[in-house]
């Protein structure tokens, strides 16, 4: 959340254009709510701590794996991650802390799914688990299957 105190001291219009230049500033926070309250007069303080005890409930939600990976796979079909050569694959992911709610995705080169498309599967989960004004933090990692993790020049299956 954002918050703007000293409401007493502008109008409605400077407040919109506040809003509206906030946004603009800080565009990577769209989803965060902007609140301006007087504390001196006590305007919108209660409206404020309703909407933060909001915002601490959005970010305890837990996600099933299993709600999580369909919408990660509803997403992918969607929109998939561009690249150039490599083919990007998306296997799974899983909520791993709430507070702020994490998730790993486990892909095969967590380079290829950085960035736009990271902010892409944010929106996504926001938008599907109605935690849509708390940060969401992704984290892709390399998948590594047990037959992966043998040493230098042992047999691919065991003899």
């Amino acid at each position: 959340m954002l918050g703007g105190n000293k409401i007493d001291l502008a109008d409605t219009i400077e407040m919109k254009a506040w809003d509206d230049y906030i946004r603009q500033q800080l565009s990577g926070l769209r989803f965060a709510p902007v609140v301006f309250l007087s504390a001196r007069e006590g305007r919108n303080v209660i409206a404020t701590c309703e909407l933060l005890r909001d915002l601490h409930r959005q970010a305890g939600t837990t996600i099933p794996t299993s709600a999580l990976n369909e919408v990660l796979q509803e997403a992918k079909i969607k929109l998939s991650p561009k690249s150039r050569g490599k083919y990007p694959k998306l296997y799974y992911g899983t909520q791993v802390q709430a507070h702020p709610i994490t998730i790993v995705i486990f892909v095969n080169d967590p380079k290829l799914f950085r960035g736009q498309y990271e902010r892409y599967l944010s929106n996504v989960l926001r938008e599907k688990f109605g935690i849509d004004e708390v940060p969401i933090q992704i984290v892709f990692k390399p998948r590594i299957r047990k037959d992966d993790e043998r040493p230098a020049g042992a047999p691919s299956r065991p003899i």
